[in-house]
Protein backbone atom coordinates (compact mmCIF):
# COMPACT_ATOMS: atom_id res chain seq x y z
CA UNK A 1 0.00 0.00 0.00
CA UNK A 2 1.30 3.42 -0.98
CA UNK A 3 0.94 5.60 2.12
CA UNK A 4 1.21 8.71 -0.03
CA UNK A 5 -2.39 8.00 -1.01
CA UNK A 6 -3.56 8.57 2.56
CA UNK A 7 -3.33 12.37 2.49
CA UNK A 8 -5.36 13.43 5.51
CA UNK A 9 -4.40 17.10 5.32
CA UNK A 10 -5.71 17.54 1.79
CA UNK A 11 -8.99 15.88 2.73
CA UNK A 12 -9.29 17.94 5.93
CA UNK A 13 -8.59 21.15 4.01
CA UNK A 14 -11.73 20.54 1.95
CA UNK A 15 -13.95 20.59 5.04
CA UNK A 16 -17.10 18.69 5.89
CA UNK A 17 -20.75 19.64 6.09
CA UNK A 18 -22.21 18.91 9.50
CA UNK A 19 -25.95 18.81 9.97
CA UNK A 20 -26.79 20.16 13.40
CA UNK A 21 -28.70 17.88 15.72
CA UNK A 22 -30.98 18.73 18.62
CA UNK A 23 -28.82 18.44 21.75
CA UNK A 24 -31.38 16.32 23.64
CA UNK A 25 -33.20 14.29 20.99
CA UNK A 26 -30.51 13.89 18.33
CA UNK A 27 -32.99 14.87 15.61
CA UNK A 28 -31.54 16.90 12.76
CA UNK A 29 -32.48 20.56 13.07
CA UNK A 30 -34.46 21.99 10.17
CA UNK A 31 -36.02 25.30 9.29
CA UNK A 32 -39.68 25.92 8.43
CA UNK A 33 -39.04 24.62 4.88
CA UNK A 34 -37.54 21.37 6.13
CA UNK A 35 -33.98 22.34 5.15
CA UNK A 36 -31.19 21.21 7.46
CA UNK A 37 -29.08 23.64 9.44
CA UNK A 38 -25.56 22.92 8.21
CA UNK A 39 -22.16 24.24 9.24
CA UNK A 40 -19.05 23.48 7.17
CA UNK A 41 -15.79 23.10 9.08
CA UNK A 42 -12.26 22.06 8.23
CA UNK A 43 -10.99 18.80 9.67
CA UNK A 44 -8.52 18.71 12.54
CA UNK A 45 -5.75 17.61 10.16
CA UNK A 46 -6.19 20.72 8.01
CA UNK A 47 -3.35 23.21 7.72
CA UNK A 48 -5.57 25.93 9.18
CA UNK A 49 -6.62 23.88 12.23
CA UNK A 50 -3.02 22.90 12.93
CA UNK A 51 -1.74 26.47 12.55
CA UNK A 52 -4.42 28.01 14.78
CA UNK A 53 -3.99 25.26 17.40
CA UNK A 54 -0.23 25.90 17.55
CA UNK A 55 -0.77 29.64 17.91
CA UNK A 56 -3.40 29.26 20.64
CA UNK A 57 -1.39 26.62 22.51
CA UNK A 58 1.74 28.78 22.43
CA UNK A 59 -0.22 31.74 23.75
CA UNK A 60 -1.63 29.66 26.62
CA UNK A 61 1.81 28.19 27.39
CA UNK A 62 3.25 31.70 27.66
CA UNK A 63 0.34 32.99 29.70
CA UNK A 64 0.27 30.11 32.20
CA UNK A 65 3.97 29.32 32.56
CA UNK A 66 4.56 26.41 34.94
CA UNK A 67 0.88 26.37 35.92
CA UNK A 68 -1.98 24.27 34.64
CA UNK A 69 -4.04 25.96 31.97
CA UNK A 70 -7.51 26.66 33.42
CA UNK A 71 -10.45 24.84 31.87
CA UNK A 72 -12.02 28.11 30.80
CA UNK A 73 -8.89 28.96 28.78
CA UNK A 74 -8.88 25.52 27.17
CA UNK A 75 -12.54 25.84 26.25
CA UNK A 76 -11.96 29.31 24.84
CA UNK A 77 -9.05 27.94 22.79
CA UNK A 78 -11.29 25.29 21.25
CA UNK A 79 -13.90 27.89 20.30
CA UNK A 80 -11.21 30.05 18.72
CA UNK A 81 -9.81 27.16 16.70
CA UNK A 82 -13.26 26.06 15.62
CA UNK A 83 -14.37 29.57 14.67
CA UNK A 84 -11.31 30.02 12.45
CA UNK A 85 -12.00 26.65 10.83
CA UNK A 86 -15.65 27.40 10.14
CA UNK A 87 -15.84 27.79 6.38
CA UNK A 88 -19.54 28.56 5.89
CA UNK A 89 -23.03 27.80 7.11
CA UNK A 90 -26.47 27.72 5.61
CA UNK A 91 -28.53 30.89 5.46
CA UNK A 92 -31.09 29.41 7.84
CA UNK A 93 -28.75 29.73 10.84
CA UNK A 94 -30.40 32.25 13.15
CA UNK A 95 -29.71 33.52 16.64
CA UNK A 96 -32.12 35.57 18.73
CA UNK A 97 -34.48 35.87 15.77
CA UNK A 98 -31.89 37.23 13.35
CA UNK A 99 -30.19 35.54 10.41
CA UNK A 100 -26.56 35.09 11.42
CA UNK A 101 -23.93 35.86 8.80
CA UNK A 102 -21.05 33.38 8.80
CA UNK A 103 -17.99 35.13 10.20
CA UNK A 104 -15.24 34.25 12.63
CA UNK A 105 -16.74 36.57 15.24
CA UNK A 106 -20.27 35.22 14.86
CA UNK A 107 -19.01 31.65 14.91
CA UNK A 108 -17.10 32.21 18.14
CA UNK A 109 -20.12 33.90 19.74
CA UNK A 110 -22.41 31.06 18.66
CA UNK A 111 -20.06 28.36 19.93
CA UNK A 112 -19.56 30.12 23.26
CA UNK A 113 -23.28 30.69 23.82
CA UNK A 114 -24.37 27.29 22.50
CA UNK A 115 -21.49 24.99 23.32
CA UNK A 116 -23.49 21.93 22.24
CA UNK A 117 -22.99 23.15 18.67
CA UNK A 118 -19.24 23.37 19.19
CA UNK A 119 -19.24 19.87 20.70
CA UNK A 120 -20.97 18.44 17.61
CA UNK A 121 -18.58 20.20 15.24
CA UNK A 122 -15.45 19.22 17.15
CA UNK A 123 -16.56 15.59 17.32
CA UNK A 124 -17.24 15.49 13.58
CA UNK A 125 -14.02 17.35 12.67
CA UNK A 126 -11.96 14.94 14.78
CA UNK A 127 -13.45 11.86 13.11
CA UNK A 128 -11.21 11.31 10.10
CA UNK A 129 -13.76 9.01 8.49
CA UNK A 130 -16.00 12.08 8.01
CA UNK A 131 -13.65 13.93 5.71
CA UNK A 132 -11.23 11.39 4.36
CA UNK A 133 -11.39 11.37 0.57
CA UNK A 134 -9.74 7.99 0.19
Amino acid sequence: MDLANLDLQTAADVGIDIRLQHPATGEYLTDENGDNLVITVLGKDSATWQSVAKRVNARNANRYKNKPVPNVALESALYEILSECTVKWTKNIEFEGQQLKCSKENAQMLYEKRNWIAEQLIEAAADRANYFLG
